[in-house]
């Protein structure tokens, strides 16, 4: 289960990432502005913060195999949309598709059950980070040649529906049933309430520049929707997500570290290779910075992150169990502050912006691992999906803002030059800088995590799992049967 789940994160890394260094050129493709080339990124995110939590506690009550693979088959189409898209619109509602895909978390939630012990969640999770070296390798270089091949963003989107289709067809020869007998209702009004709630809330902080007094309307719904659906799970019987049981110090700090990560991980990103595709102005020190690369080559800035991340997902998961979670996000946090205050003075140098996110690499290696185990180590068996959906509610909030937080430190301190008749804002160097000292207090954050995690023991075997039995003749569920009793 741990491979096909890593082919599942290579698939849903290859979506998320893959536009980041194509960005400039996305924008002339499908004659996007600077505001429409954010939402197509941050979009994923926002529809996922709301969507996704729902989804995964549905597949549970359902089935995590078919949704799982109804997730594959949402990936597969929302690139088809996106392939096909002429301009703006088409392309928002391709990558809205793709953010409807719960096949990450389902997956994580598998790779859960399907594990014994401690050590073998750890390793199974470990499989899963290097797949996202292998993911974040994959997304740029793909980008780049497919150009330098005088292919089209067009042609990306292409390439990426064709490895998601593949994936469903492994998915479904490989991937095992799983669900949880329940004879409780589905709550649907909570589901309704989170969507709401949760995009709202999204939307409005990712567009308060744009929208003005109405971003400010939203974000009042949508807490008052926030509020309205905590007061709801606390009181009915059968909760989406029982927040009593997964909002503990045990996984809170963890939900928000992953989500720390993941932000940290596309801003970075996105720094680095706008920073190597920025082409010098002589004479003007603002704008003399950066080496006017192409797409290609901007990509191969971000190796020393894949490779650390690709070969560090074959050890995390023995250095977790050998040093525990509190001591792992501890190490995690620390390298993230000591590599982004190292890009931060210096930066201008190829060499420095390699050995900065060489650092990066070994830091979400190890902490997104140890974020993703944290949580699950505390779910009992059978809950894994309920622990995946209550971070999913918190890491796809915070990494929806990542897009508009790199815009808006980016052009925080930009100028404004004319060009070709028109007045635009460029970001200057010192933009840069201060984009690597925010990414250096987000490390500060993840050690405040570190501190506020609460270990537990690992919690798999606590509870007794509930299955279907199947008929010997018509293979038709008939039972409930605990493991003791088979």
């Amino acid at each position: 289960m741990a491979v096909v789940a890593a082919l599942i994160v290579l698939v849903g890394d290859s979506q998320a990432l893959a536009l980041i260094p194509l960005l400039g050129v996305m924008s002339e493709e499908f004659h996007l502005t600077a505001s429409q080339a954010t939402v197509v990124l941050a979009i994923l995110g926002i529809v996922g913060a709301g969507a996704l939590p729902v989804l995964t506690r549905l597949a549970e009550r359902v089935s995590l195999r078919r949704f799982l693979l109804l997730g594959v088959a949402m990936t597969t189409l929302g690139n088809v949309l996106c392939a096909l898209a002429p301009g703006f619109t088409l392309l928002l509602i391709g990558r809205i598709v793709l953010g409807l895909s719960a096949a990450i978390p389902i997956s994580l939630a598998l790779v859960r059950e399907k594990s014994t012990d401690a050590h073998g969640t750890n390793r199974g999770l470990g499989l899963v980070t290097a797949a996202v070296g292998v993911g974040v390798a994959f997304s740029f270089l793909l980008g780049g040649t497919v150009l330098q091949l005088q292919g089209s963003v067009h042609t990306v989107f292409w390439v990426m529906a064709v490895l998601a289709a593949l994936t469903f067809v492994v998915g479904w020869i490989l991937v095992p049933d799983y669900r949880v007998q329940s004879r409780t209702r589905i709550d649907y009004l909570g589901a309704a309430l989170l969507i709401v709630g949760l995009t709202l809330i999204a939307v409005a902080i990712s567009y308060a520049s744009e929208w003005g007094s109405g971003a400010v309307l939203a974000l009042v719904i949508g807490f008052v929707a926030m509020g309205g659906w905590v007061w709801w799970e606390l009181s009915v019987s059968s909760p989406m997500i029982d927040l009593r049981r997964t909002f503990r110090r045990s996984a809170v700090p963890a939900y928000f570290a992953a989500g720390l990560f993941a932000a940290v991980a596309i801003i970075s990103n996105l720094a680095v290779t706008s920073y190597a595709e920025f082409t010098p102005v002589p004479g003007v020190p603002e704008l003399d910075y950066g080496y006017g690369y192409i797409v290609l080559m901007a990509s191969l800035f971000l190796m020393p992150t894949a490779f650390f991340i690709l070969f560090g997902g074959f050890f995390v998961g023995r250095v977790i169990t050998r040093i525990g979670i509190k001591t792992s996000f501890f190490i995690a946090g620390a390298l993230t502050v000591v590599g982004f205050t190292f890009m931060a003075l210096g930066h201008s140098e190829i060499w420095q912006n390699a050995v900065g996110m060489g650092i990066w690499g070994i830091a979400y290696a190890l902490g997104s691992t140890t974020a993703n185990a944290a949580f699950l180590h505390a779910a009992k068996d059978s809950e894994a999906s309920l622990f995946s959906a209550a971070a999913t509610t918190v890491t796809g909030t915070i990494g929806s803002l990542a897009a508009p937080v790199f815009t808006a430190v980016l052009y925080a301190t930009a100028v404004v030059v004319p060009v070709n008749g028109a007045k635009v804002s460029v970001p200057t160097a010192q933009s840069y800088t201060n984009l690597w000292w925010v990414l250096a207090a987000a490390g500060v954050v993840m050690l405040l995590m570190a501190v506020l995690h609460k270990t537990v023991q690992y919690q798999g075997g606590t509870e007794p799992q509930t299955v279907i039995a199947p008929d010997a003749t018509t293979g038709a569920p008939t039972a409930e049967v605990l493991p003791e009793e088979r």
